[in-house]
């Protein structure tokens, strides 16, 4: 049985059609080989947006007046580029959802330190600090700062390669470029935020001391 006469031929516009629905259906994985995914499929949401995190913990700072907030998050991102992407999405999820004068996200390893005491030095994957008044924050003259540290971590979740910090016209790229602004998963939503003051109390203490740090590190990011 013929379907069609031995005579019938497909238009040249419609094969044109019929090959361009090969190639973005049943052929679209073979030429992403040759061209490249990126190019073919644009870049993927981690290149532009960073990886899925986990939040730590949230401490809200008294700082002669200002309000100063740092996030510590977790990440599995073993690219440094993608772990200071993932950071800048943070802090600027942060920033929309809550009140500061400075916003300081600190990504964490997977595998790293569990105690916040031990949430410094090669425990520190990528940081963010950002201010809406840079002037306003001793050490800051630009309204973002963002450094990382290349290279894989070790299996304790300490970074050992080379730290690189970002200039604000990167920033800037990276920022407009991001099509999601998701902070991250948040396994503790109702106690995640602790609240520290200056007082007599041991938690004042602590609070001032981190407040001390904290002043310490904005000014050396200027440096």
């Amino acid at each position: 049985m013929k379907f069609f006469p031995t005579s019938f031929r497909l238009s040249r516009k419609l094969l044109i059609i019929v090959a361009g629905i090969s190639v973005l259906t049943g052929t679209s994985g073979a030429a992403a080989i040759f061209v490249g995914r990126d190019v073919l499929l644009g870049p993927s949401a981690e290149k532009v947006s960073g990886a899925a995190c986990t939040t730590v913990t949230t401490v809200r700072l008294d700082r002669n007046g200002q309000q100063w907030l740092r996030k510590y998050v977790r990440s599995d991102a073993k690219d440094g580029e993608v772990r200071v992407k993932t950071a800048l999405r943070v802090a600027g999820a942060l920033s929309n959802a809550e009140e500061a004068d400075l916003y300081q996200v600190i990504l964490l390893d997977a595998a790293g330190p569990v105690n916040r005491a031990d949430m410094r030095g090669r425990a520190i994957g990528a940081e963010v600090l950002f201010a809406r008044d840079p002037a306003a924050i001793p050490g800051m003259s630009m309204p973002f700062v963002a450094r990382y540290t290349a290279g894989t971590p070790a299996q304790n979740g300490e970074f050992y390669g080379q730290r690189k910090e970002l200039s604000f016209d990167e920033i800037k790229t990276i920022v407009t470029a991001m099509k999601v602004r998701e902070d991250c998963f948040d396994p503790n939503a109702t106690e995640a935020t602790e609240t520290a003051k200056a007082g007599p109390a041991a938690e004042g203490e602590h609070a001032g001391a981190e407040a001390e740090e904290g002043t310490r590190e904005v000014a050396a990011s200027a440096h």
